[in-house]
């Protein structure tokens, strides 16, 4: 969600904490063992990955490794176009609204102020902006 992690010391070694938001749209901490945070640390907020925990018994003990898939940047359909910006289309929708409430109010009201409110509550109904 960050362009960079938060990165620090602690008694165990070096750390880097990243916000992530899983696919049910919750927002989670991560803290990136060393081999994962040098996979994704060339990553900008709003690029795509998914992080698999994998687990190993050795003998009796437990070795852990992170498989990191980065997904495709650009969302395309079947004929590999690119697909609608739906943030555009909300404030467009925004925009045309405010104005009919705008003419609605005769003019009494602030076309911008009205868009940008009915934006931010359209986006928040559908957090990554897609149906």
């Amino acid at each position: 969600m960050f362009d960079e992690p938060i990165s620090g010391q602690s008694r165990y070694g070096p750390y880097w904490m990243y916000t992530l938001k899983e696919q049910s749209g919750e927002e989670v901490l991560f803290f990136a063992p060393e081999e994962v945070n040098e996979q994704i640390k060339t990553l900008k907020k709003g690029d795509r990955f998914e992080i698999t925990k994998l687990a190993e018994q050795k003998g009796t003990k437990i070795v852990t490794k992170y498989d990191v898939k980065i997904k495709q940047q650009i969302p395309t359909n079947n004929n590999h176009q690119v697909q609608k910006d739906n943030y555009f289309d909300a404030m467009l929708s925004s925009y045309q609204d405010a104005l009919k409430i705008q003419e609605q109010l005769n003019g009494m009201v602030d076309v911008n102020r009205i868009a940008i409110t009915l934006f931010i509550a359209r986006s928040k109904i559908t957090p990554n902006g897609y149906n």
